[in-house]
């Protein structure tokens, strides 16, 4: 059999629309258009994936995220199609591995048919949490320890062999030869220096990564160490320190032959008994929190409101003691109650110290922004995010990004609507932004424009080079007069095939969509699926 005939393309877009919600550059339809021609669509693919020596995987989108430390991260985004595929070789290999029992992250789902292919990230978590404080009590030295830009340093080629040890036996080898063929086409087409790195944010790049560390796994268990793994997060127990230190020595000599390296500013060698005052110290409030909430009981919730802000008025009046992870903790928390109309007193002094963060914590902008768009209305949040984007403080174009997707899902007060339009021409009309700001800045232009306004972003379409970008415009005239919106979105139908289809799925539109936010549900919020994002779980790491 063929690769081909293995593939589940279906199952592999129905995971990639789950997993897309983590996207770094997410798309202006959110996919909605390329779901009404699917079976179109996946049948091209089909054909494609038919050649694997042929297949051409398509530039990604890049853009860099700002880390702890004011760091950036690459990150590339695939392109949907090749996405789709990326998705799809995961999900056929996924069934035939089974990581060692010291790895915590991205286990794969029982059931074959989920949404997602991993088990939710948040139990694993906390069982790799609860393993180490337990194992704090057997022994007397830990090593904790990460590996440095894991996913950038993953050599394709020593990927390839990993593949080919797993599952040389599992799988017939024409189907092996022809994965070992297209997924470095993939590869190579995603990464600048063609031999190393995966895109990150997303499970396909998170099942791969688990399985290149498999030999990593494998040689610390096979030299009797008492070893965990999360990701890219390690711990190593062990008796005495004279041990802790060839732990490390051996765990370092290993990744250097696979290419990668630990961290060593986040590298510590500590007596479990401090460990663990640490981790008691920083798990006992907000595990009074949890119950109190998970409870559900209205006496016990209002229990949990006065913990979480005498919890984040200790964080916010110390800073010496401040804990960037704690306190994204607590912006997720109320904005848990700010759906159930819970904590109504502090909400605005939560928003303003989130406000006032924009400039010292910018990676953490998605976790701000979703909890700022509970404040539909308010002055203060749309002035404050308006004189951001307008500060030198306005540095990063994924911050950037997000700030204007903030804005779109606000209704912005006739106050601010002219400067609030005039920083959005601006970022739109200048060519050297980064081209997903330029996308989300003609969307808002186009929401909360005028006539006018929508006629000149109209005149900007043919002149714009990038399909991306012209597909936003498209987007941003929604509300043009009808006859006149129908006649120029059936005129460029004809311009690219991609094209034709978002036209298609505009036309058939009954009411106008500029964002595809879906706010939670209060005490129905489901836990974080994502398999490396634990950032609601602020406990001390063992």
């Amino acid at each position: 059999m063929s690769l081909n005939d293995h593939l589940d393309l279906h199952k592999a877009y129905k995971r990639v629309q789950q997993d897309k919600r983590d996207d770094t550059l997410p798309d202006v339809s959110n996919y909605r258009d390329y779901e009404i021609v699917l079976e179109e669509n996946l049948e091209i693919l089909r054909s494609q994936v038919a050649k694997p020596k042929k297949y051409e995987a398509k530039m990604p989108f890049t853009i860099d995220i700002p880390k702890k430390g004011f760091a950036l991260r690459p990150v590339a985004s695939p392109q949907i199609d090749d996405r789709i595929v990326y998705q799809a070789i995961a999900d056929f290999l996924a069934p035939n591995f089974t990581p060692e029992p010291c790895v915590y992250s991205n286990l794969i789902s029982s059931d074959v048919n989920s949404s997602r292919i991993f088990k939710p990230g948040v139990q694993l978590w906390l069982k790799f949490k609860d393993d180490a404080e337990k194992l704090c009590h057997s022994f007397a030295y830990v090593v904790t320890t990460d590996i440095t830009a894991y996913f950038e340093h993953i050599s394709h080629d020593l990927l390839i062999h990993r593949i080919q040890d797993l599952f040389s036996s599992k799988v017939d080898p024409e189907t092996l030869d022809e994965l070992k063929t297209l997924l470095p086409r993939l590869l190579r087409r995603w990464n600048k220096s063609k031999r190393f790195g995966l895109p990150q944010v997303n499970d396909a790049s998170s099942f791969f990564g688990n399985l290149f560390l498999d030999e990593l796994d494998k040689s610390m268990l096979r030299q009797g160490y008492v070893f965990l793994r999360y990701v890219d997060d390690v711990r190593i127990f062990t008796n005495d320190e004279p041990s802790a230190r060839l732990a490390l020595a051996d765990l370092i000599i290993q990744l250097r032959e696979m290419g990668l390296y630990i961290a060593s500013g986040k590298t510590s060698i500590k007596p479990t008994a401090e460990m663990l005052a640490e981790i008691q110290d920083n798990s006992r409030k907000i595990n009074a929190i949890e119950e109190e909430l998970n409870s559900k009981q209205p006496s016990r919730v209002e229990v949990a409101v006065h913990l979480l802000e005498e919890f984040i008025n200790e964080l916010i009046s110390t800073p010496d003691k401040f804990d960037d992870r704690q306190f994204r903790y607590c912006v997720n928390r109320f904005k848990r109650l700010k759906v159930n109309g819970l904590a109504l007193d502090a909400h605005d002094n939560v928003a303003n110290e989130v406000l006032a963060r924009l400039t010292t914590m910018p990676y953490a902008t998605d976790t701000f922004i979703d909890y700022l768009s509970l404040f539909p209305e308010s002055e203060n949040v749309q002035t404050r995010v308006i004189e951001f984007l307008e500060s030198p403080y306005n540095i990063y174009a994924w911050q950037e990004m997000m700030l204007l997707e903030l804005l779109i899902r606000l209704d912005i007060l006739p106050e601010n609507k002219d400067r609030a339009l005039s920083v959005a021409r601006t970022i739109a009309k200048t060519p050297n932004k980064h081209h997903i700001c330029r996308e989300k800045a003609f969307v808002f232009w186009g929401k909360n424009g005028d006539y006018q306004d929508r006629r000149e972003i109209r005149g900007r379409y043919h002149d714009e080079p990038r399909e991306d970008v012209r597909r936003s415009i498209m987007f941003a005239i929604q509300e043009m007069q009808d006859g006149e919106r129908k006649h120029f979105l059936e005129s460029i139908m004809r311009d690219s095939r991609n094209i034709g289809i978002t036209a298609q799925y505009l036309l058939a539109k009954d009411f106008p969509q500029y964002h595809y936010y879906d706010p939670p549900k209060g005490f129905d919020i489901a836990e974080d699926w994502s398999s490396n994002d634990i950032d609601d779980l602020p406990m001390h790491s063992p």
